[in-house]
């Protein structure tokens, strides 16, 4: 009986593989590697945020923002709403507007009305119908 316990007690009880050395070397890894996937993750989702408020490089905007990056206990960015604010205060040139004016000024384009479909054939009256090209009533009824 007590040679079984022997045994047993050196089966769960083994040595470590690692030295303490190395599992303190593995454990920094292991933290440097969760503050790249933090970055990673912080990255990809203010650059994401940076596109959709009109930033024209939000790449390189990013880079310019790293150093200010700030996380919650779990990990999520906690800032960037206040990175996105300084960023379109500090560099408003990166940032596109509704109303972009071009030097041509739209030479060269046409004013066409909007074209025509089925659906907004049905909600007219035959009065505004009547005050149609035909040609384009007749595509209209044909293509959809």
């Amino acid at each position: 009986m007590e040679e079984q316990k022997k045994e047993i007690t050196e089966e769960i009880v083994q040595p470590s593989l690692f030295s303490d050395e190395e599992m303190n070397a593995m454990k920094q890894e292991n933290e440097t590697l969760k503050g790249l996937i933090r970055v990673r993750d912080a990255r990809d989702a203010l650059t994401q945020r940076l596109a959709s408020e009109g930033a024209s490089s939000p790449g390189l905007l990013f880079a310019y923002a790293v150093d200010s990056l700030q996380f919650d206990a779990e990990g999520n960015l906690e800032n960037a709403e206040a990175i996105v604010d300084h960023l379109k205060r500090s560099y408003p040139e990166q940032f596109r507007t509704a109303d972009v004016h071009s030097i041509g000024g739209g030479a060269g384009t046409v004013n066409q009305p909007p074209a025509l479909t089925k659906a907004a054939l049905a909600k007219m009256t035959p009065a505004e119908i009547s005050k149609l090209d035909w040609t384009a009533v007749k595509d209209a009824m044909r293509t959809q």
